[in-house]
């Protein structure tokens, strides 16, 4: 069941909707409020920025997999730099800088004292979380320091646990950040809701402040809270969700989170439903945006490599058409590109005419490259 019930007339998938682009009365409440209109084109026909200036991407490995069950997740951040990363930057004319990857701890850390009781979740409510909060907050500290030295971070999981991390790390250094989040998956439950106890499901809830209690492991990011804040609900926007539990429904029709789900995908088609999310998260065209890509956003058909499928997802052009949009912002400065699974990848079986001969790798591991150049300014034309 859709998150979603619009008022608009209806649209085919590649184009704006009949009758030319109507004023939005609501669409599940949240996702309607405050819109009057869809935005035209601006400056001129494509109603587009030039190209991003490049500057100095930082880009921060992190192969987690303890957010979830399922090993191979860890292997991306390696398998796109063997892919060809640094040579597409570079090609971009951009900057690199490689500042490794986080560090993941192998035993399980001394819990810090006081540590139990009321104030915490029960150890088996979020899975490994001993283990992955420290290492998650590993990730905390290099993308804060890469934002602070005024960079593009590009982080790169692993899970999407790193969420948490990223967008706290960035918001330290940029704390008027609003966030466009890529995903099959809300990743706002908490560890009341969480049907699994896996991290990866919560990361997103967790810098809203949407948890009661605290995680052992993940006392960074009380800290973190306590000192910034969380991250403003009505500066985030999820697109493509089709796969949403039902405590994540519930929680996101309450909160002042912008939710396009596929189905709105299909009824405007993505331009209109990336006009609307800017619109929502940032009306004044000022505040500088973060990227968080969950490959699992795309459809398997053009993503097989990755552990959490949902039929009925983006198409390789949808998926394209985000980047490149956010990229004409000139405002977009940090982006995640979590859940490539490579040992779950399928090899490029048919060779393209347009392809770009810099980048190797599977089918999903070319393809998160690919969606990283259009995200620091690749274009067709």
């Amino acid at each position: 069941m859709p998150l979603a019930a619009s008022q608009m007339p209806t649209a085919n998938r590649q184009g704006a909707p009949k009758g030319g682009l109507p004023r939005v009365r609501v669409v599940a409440g949240h996702v309607g409020k405050g819109l009057s209109e869809v935005p035209r084109a601006r400056n001129g026909s494509t109603g587009f920025v030039d190209k991003p200036k490049p500057r100095t991407v930082g880009l921060v490995g992190a192969p987690l997999c303890e957010g979830q069950s399922l090993g191979g997740v860890d292997l991306a951040p390696a398998a796109l730099r063997d892919a060809g990363l640094e040579r597409l930057i570079k090609g971009l004319q951009w900057d690199f800088v490689d500042h490794g990857d986080a560090s993941v701890p192998k035993e399980l850390p001394v819990p810090r004292a006081g540590a139990t009781g009321d104030s915490y979740y029960d150890l088996e409510k979020v899975t490994n979380c001993r283990t992955l909060g420290p290492g998650v907050g590993s990730i905390y500290e290099k993308v804060s320091k890469a934002a602070n030295a005024d960079q593009f971070v590009l982080s790169i999981g692993g899970d999407h646990s790193i969420g948490s991390a990223t967008i706290a790390g960035v918001c330290q250094a940029r704390p008027e950040t609003a966030v466009i989040w890529i995903d099959a998956h809300a990743d706002c439950n908490h560890p009341g809701t969480s049907p699994s106890g896996n991290y990866h499901g919560m990361p997103l809830a967790h810098i809203l402040g949407w948890f009661d209690k605290r995680v052992q492991g993940f006392e960074w990011c009380d800290d973190h809270l306590a000192k910034h804040g969380p991250i403003r609900e009505d500066r985030v926007a999820l697109i493509g969700l089709r796969d949403v539990d039902a405590g994540e429904r519930e929680m996101l029709r309450k909160s002042g989170v912008h939710v396009f789900t596929m189905a709105d995908v299909d009824r405007y088609g993505i331009g209109p439903v990336m006009e609307m999310a800017l619109e929502r998260v940032d009306p004044k065209e000022r505040l500088p945006l973060h990227l968080s890509f969950d490959i699992d956003s795309i459809d398997p058909t053009y993503a097989p490599g990755t552990g959490t499928k949902s039929r009925g997802g983006l198409s390789y052009r949808e998926a394209h058409y985000i980047c490149e949009r956010l990229a004409m912002t000139d405002r977009l400065g940090s982006m995640d590109l979590v859940e490539v699974n490579p040992a779950l990848d399928k090899p490029v079986e048919e060779k393209m005419h347009g392809d770009n001969d810099e980048i190797v790798g599977g089918e999903t591991v070319r393809l998160g490259l690919e969606l990283i150049g259009s995200a620091l300014g690749k274009t067709i034309c």
